[in-house]
């Protein structure tokens, strides 16, 4: 596989922000009409497990064997535009701060190739590399808090199998870097 070199500039973080929905109770999968069209499930980006998420994308969601201790897989959703993704949601629950709620997340994107921000990096970008992880090269980036006060995010996006991925790190402990953590989840991939 080809490295790009054009910069490892932060990836564009819109869809991982928009329309993140807090879970509710255990939701009723809307039935489909016979032309195949979304759901009105599907348009409301509602939690779903990830069967459900399965049945609708019509690919198998890859989801990690390995979580960091008090991380749980909180629910999944599917969306079809701006084009068809499905993204899991992990939660966390800290011996000392308790429940965190949002972790992180990790988007599946299905692509007929590399998109190049996916396999790029620049010579010396601060919070910015590419990492080997399997036979596949990882993007990290470290993003920081706006403020300059809490926990900044990491990133982790790479490309497999005929799909883009992306994890974020939302949440944590206070000016705590994940990465060893985010790389190990980004390994167990399955």
């Amino acid at each position: 596989m080809m490295l790009l070199i054009n910069g490892c500039a932060p990836a564009p973080l819109e869809p991982l922000q928009a329309n993140t929905p807090q879970p509710t109770s255990a939701p009723q999968l809307a039935s489909t009409s016979e032309s195949s069209q979304p759901s009105e499930l599907l348009l409301n980006n509602e939690p779903l497990t990830i069967a459900e998420v399965e049945g609708l994308a019509g690919f198998n969601v890859k989801e990690p064997t390995y979580l960091p201790v008090g991380v749980s897989v909180d629910f999944a959703t599917y969306q079809t535009t701006p084009s068809p993704y499905a993204t899991l949601y992990f939660k966390i629950v800290h011996e000392q701060y308790g429940d965190m709620g949002r972790f992180f997340l990790v988007m599946q994107e299905p692509q007929t190739e590399a998109p190049p921000d996916v396999i790029s990096y620049g010579e010396s970008v601060d919070g910015c590399e590419v990492l080997e992880i399997g036979d596949k090269p990882v993007v990290y980036r470290l993003h920081a808090s706006l403020t300059g006060e809490g926990a900044d995010t990491e990133g982790l996006d790479w490309y497999a199998d005929g799909f883009t991925f992306r994890l974020l790190r939302v949440a944590g402990e206070p000016n705590k870097i994940y990465k060893q953590e985010l790389i190990k989840v980004v390994s167990s991939m399955k």
